[in-house]
């Protein structure tokens, strides 16, 4: 699958030069995914065995997730080694779109306070996504990302409804029906609407349940006036359930699916692997 550009809102750096006899550290790249309520790392190493280490980290929920992190920082070997580049992605429900002729900079506060006027202690960043036309607006905790930035001063931030628009709106291309890509992960759903390449709709729902999963999408279905027997809906999930979420659906749907990750990472290292999170996998299969 040809790669995908997405460009963060910070200037691209040169690389920085890792030393200590180490020469196989440059070719290394770490990305490090922050939910709501938990950490994880993948580390890429072209030249190594593995190729790739997944780790979640275990958190402790009696402290703020920006204290298990500066922990982390401190103890965990995969974060405290160099790399070439580092890549954050913010799994939040805290995000917005712009079409990208409409964007401006200056604006990414006023615009994010509008949708999400109760948040408090929040960075507020952006990721322009040059293929679909679309500036995705997030925030998340200040504290996380100074302490990110604080030992990765170069690392660069992505939401993962950047990546996961970027990623479905190429594989919206084949045919032209309307096609609605539903993401389960992190109690929430993650839909997104695309016809061939452009994108209808996105938001994301929080869920506990298979029932929750169902009555969002029928009734976005109905909402958005997609077709039953010609449009098509697509299901994937970080967790179980993803198959019965399908079967009961089908009973309104014709074209209903599982999303093959197999099939959608086969040029990749992490192919068929289903422990790592699905937005992370995009990630990975854009080239960052």
């Amino acid at each position: 699958m040809p790669s995908h550009q997405l460009n963060n809102q910070q200037p691209s750096p040169n690389t920085p030069s890792f030393g200590g006899g180490q020469g196989e550290a440059v070719l290394k790249s770490l990305s490090i995914r922050i939910t709501t309520d938990g950490l994880s790392f993948c580390v890429y190493a072209p030249t190594g065995t593995p190729r790739y280490v997944f780790q979640k980290l275990r958190v402790k929920p009696v402290v703020s997730l920006a204290a298990n992190l500066k922990e982390a920082l401190m103890t965990e070997p995969l974060l405290k080694q160099p790399y070439k580049r580092v890549n954050v992605l913010i799994t939040t429900p805290q995000f917005t779109t712009v079409p990208a002729v409409a964007f401006e900079r200056e604006h990414i506060e006023d615009t994010f306070r509008f949708v999400f006027p109760k948040v408090e202690h929040t960075h507020i960043s952006y990721n322009m996504l040059r293929r679909s036309g679309i500036a995705v607006i997030f925030g998340f905790d200040k504290h996380l990302r100074q302490l990110i930035i604080d030992d990765f001063p170069r690392a660069r931030f992505y939401a993962s409804a950047s990546t996961l628009i970027e990623f479905f709106s190429e594989r919206s291309l084949i045919g032209t029906n309307r096609k609605m890509y539903a993401y389960r992960h992190d109690d929430q759903l993650t839909v997104y609407c695309f016809q061939q390449g452009r994108m209808l709709f996105v938001n994301s729902y929080p869920v506990h349940g298979i029932n929750d999963c169902q009555y969002y999408l029928l009734g976005l279905w109905k909402e958005l006036k997609y077709d039953q027997l010609e449009d098509a809906l697509f299901v994937v999930s970080d967790d179980d359930g993803s198959k019965e979420l399908v079967d009961k659906i089908h009973y309104f749907l014709r074209n209903v699916s599982l999303i093959d990750r197999s099939d959608d990472f086969r040029e990749t290292i992490t192919r068929g692997n289903s422990t790592i999170p699905y937005d992370l996998q995009t990630l990975l299969v854009c080239g960052f």
